[in-house]
């Protein structure tokens, strides 16, 4: 009697809550397949973009200036993604190559100050302007405001940061407050050895 009352039991609750179990092992099914889906999906697109921006890279190797902006400029408008920045990096260094020193600054700061970009990528933008800024002569009120943000005890790149002002208070003969830099950085277990 007793067995049969559980058994009873048990097609009762089978009845009542039988669809949602179904439904809940269906979903979790069709979620799992969607998300391996969607990131397979992803990785196909970034394997195709680095394809594209090597073969576009390696299409510049004998290019003059111009032509390798060119490329640089329509592939970063035709990305939308970290390929398309890494294009504006290219971009931006190939001006620096090309002693072009205000149009090196102007894409070092719009990749800082665009959204878009991860906030790395930002900063690290931030930190090669300033150093573009250094060997360009630019005032050290400049510098100082390009590396201000990574000046900060939580940035990643505050070594690097320190060194770059270190250099410009040096430049400038400021050589106190570069030694203070100096000596911190020796103290940041952070920093390089």
């Amino acid at each position: 009697v007793s067995a049969e009352l559980r058994r009873d039991r048990m097609q009762t609750a089978w009845d009542t809550y039988g669809r949602y179990i179904i439904g809940l092992a269906v979903a979790i099914v069709v979620i799992t397949a969607a998300s391996i889906g969607v990131s397979g999906y992803s990785r196909s697109q970034d394997e195709a973009a680095s394809s594209r921006y090597d073969a576009m890279r390696a299409s510049l190797t004998d290019l003059d200036t111009q032509t390798q902006l060119s490329a640089l400029t329509e592939f970063a408008a035709a990305e939308d993604n970290g390929y398309g920045v890494l294009a504006r990096f290219s971009m931006a260094f190939l001006h620096v190559e090309d002693n072009n020193t205000a149009a090196a600054l102007e894409a070092f700061d719009g990749l800082s100050n665009d959204g878009s970009v991860p906030d790395g990528m930002q900063n690290y933008a931030r930190l090669q302007g300033a150093i573009v800024a250094i060997n360009s002569g630019a005032a050290l009120e400049e510098i100082e405001a390009r590396l201000e943000y990574l000046m900060d005890e939580d940035n990643g790149l505050l070594p690097m940061a320190r060194e770059t002002m270190a250099l410009a208070y040096m430049r400038d003969d400021r050589l106190l407050e570069a030694r203070d830099l100096w000596l911190a950085q020796l103290a940041d277990a952070n920093a390089s050895s």
